[in-house]
């Protein structure tokens, strides 16, 4: 795995090569870029009640959001669900205060 210089994660073949004079890349062309990955969540949406699941940006930041959100190209606008909980550095999955709750009785 390769990182540009912009930040972007990258696989690409090692049998490809830049030819510097024919600005032109020899031998193997292959390159996938590496965009965020989804884990499902047992958790459910507060706003539609559909599952959550635990987005990783390319960047390696972290957030929960719906299952149902998307992303509608041709238009350039969100589809589905618009809930989103940002994670901060070093927050589990699992954190939700309950842990500062006093013991039921």
């Amino acid at each position: 795995m390769q990182v540009t210089r912009f930040g972007k994660k990258m696989k690409k073949c090692s049998a490809g090569s830049w030819d510097k004079e024919a600005k032109k890349v020899v031998g193997c062309d292959y390159v996938e870029w590496i965009n965020g990955t989804s884990e499902p969540l047992d958790e459910t949406c507060p706003k539609c009640g559909e599952k959550l699941v635990l987005f990783t940006t390319a960047n390696g930041k972290k957030m929960k959001k719906c299952s149902t959100s998307g992303w509608d190209r041709e238009a350039k606008k969100a589809t589905g669900c618009d809930y989103v909980l940002w994670l901060r550095a070093g927050q589990t999955v699992s954190d939700n205060g309950e842990e500062f709750l006093p013991p039921e009785e």
